[in-house]
């Protein structure tokens, strides 16, 4: 009979943690830093309401599923949100190949009433969590090396390519010659840097901020520590000369790496900043060992034209189907009404 053990992400022993990883890095669809459970102990330091379901059958682990609560009152009526909350642009379930299960059993499993599942990656489906809806994101596939990736691009965007190599050719002879660098052990200082110019980025867009909630900061610093091969914060910066003109921090999982946070030099938006760095991190990636960029949710048009497939993530409203799951709704359902009238309310008026 299947049964979980719900605890914090820091009480698994090491035979646990190794079982976690060892699940992830045998299934390329979970070579996600959001599945791994570096992400969730970073998640626990952040604010404390992570918890992780162990999975056993029969005397052996079959699976984890990593979860958090927003609040206090959430966690009382066990109305959870997948580990990271709308931090984490991937979420699901590690288990063993064969093994499935339905959303409200694994909820019931894990003592959840009702979870808003957002991001649900693919091959999800596998283990039995299916949606109903789900949202566009677009893969960068770079397992054959950068030359054949860019061959393949030429062909499908001959323009667009071109394009890109005048204005790489452009900033070196206007700014100087380009210089990638990737750090996989940022400083503080060097994350804070980036999360300034990422927070200016959002009030000149009018985009909510993400980092006003200090918890969040929290998350980003614990994820510098102790870096895995499955979950590994990386900051890249694209210099010109000694100027760095755009910068991106992600997560990176066995060769896959989530695209998180770019930020670029405004004053030189004519030259793409933003594009250019993420070209030269695919021309580096035979260097680096990259096999993979996952764009994240979103159908910006940079994201499509470097793209070599779509990729779909699942969206649900799952329930226990018990009676907890129906006061986790009406509570998670005044919760929606109160943001869409505060968006509606901070929303500049349309001339």
């Amino acid at each position: 009979m299947l049964k979980a053990e719900v605890m914090r992400p820091s009480a698994l022993g090491a035979a646990e943690r190794a079982a976690w990883a060892g699940m992830i890095a045998a299934e390329p669809a979970l070579h996600r830093a959001f599945l791994a459970h570096r992400f969730a102990l970073a998640c626990e330091a952040a604010h404390g309401r992570a918890y992780v379901g162990v999975l056993h059958e029969g005397g052996s682990i079959r699976g984890f599923f990593p979860f958090q609560f927003a609040g206090a009152w959430h966690e009382r009526l066990r109305l959870a949100e997948r580990i990271g909350g709308s931090f984490a642009d991937t979420a699901g379930l590690v288990a063993a190949p064969g093994f499935t299960t339905t959303p409200g059993a694994l909820l019931r499993l894990c003592g959840i009433g009702r979870l808003f599942m957002a991001e649900l990656g693919e091959g999800q489906d596998r283990f039995g969590l299916t949606t109903t809806e789900g949202r566009v994101s677009y893969l960068i596939e770079l397992a054959d090396g950068p030359a054949a990736y860019f061959g393949g691009l030429d062909a499908r965007h001959h323009d667009w390519v071109q394009n890109s190599r005048r204005k790489l050719r452009r900033a070196e002879r206007e700014l100087g010659a380009l210089r990638l660098e990737q750090d996989g052990r940022p400083a503080a200082a060097a994350l804070e840097s980036l999360i300034a110019a990422k927070r200016d980025q959002y009030r000149r867009t009018g985009v909510g901020d993400p980092f006003a909630d200090p918890g969040r900061m929290r998350l980003l610093a614990a994820l510098l520590d102790d870096p895995q091969p499955d979950c590994r914060a990386e900051i890249a910066t694209l210099y010109a000369a000694d100027r760095p003109i755009a910068q991106h921090l992600g997560l990176l999982c066995h060769g896959t790496l989530s695209w998180w946070f770019p930020v670029y030099d405004t004053e030189l938006a004519k030259l793409s900043p933003g594009r250019l760095l993420l070209w030269q991190i695919i021309a580096a990636a035979a260097t680096t060992g990259l096999t993979l960029i996952d764009c994240g949710e979103g159908e910006q048009d940079y994201k499509r034209l470097f793209a070599t497939r779509p990729a779909r993530y699942g969206r649900a409203n799952w329930s226990a189907g018990l009676l907890r799951g129906a006061a986790g709704r009406l509570w998670q359902a005044a919760e929606w009404r109160l943001a869409r009238r505060r968006a509606a309310t901070a929303a500049p008026a349309v001339p």
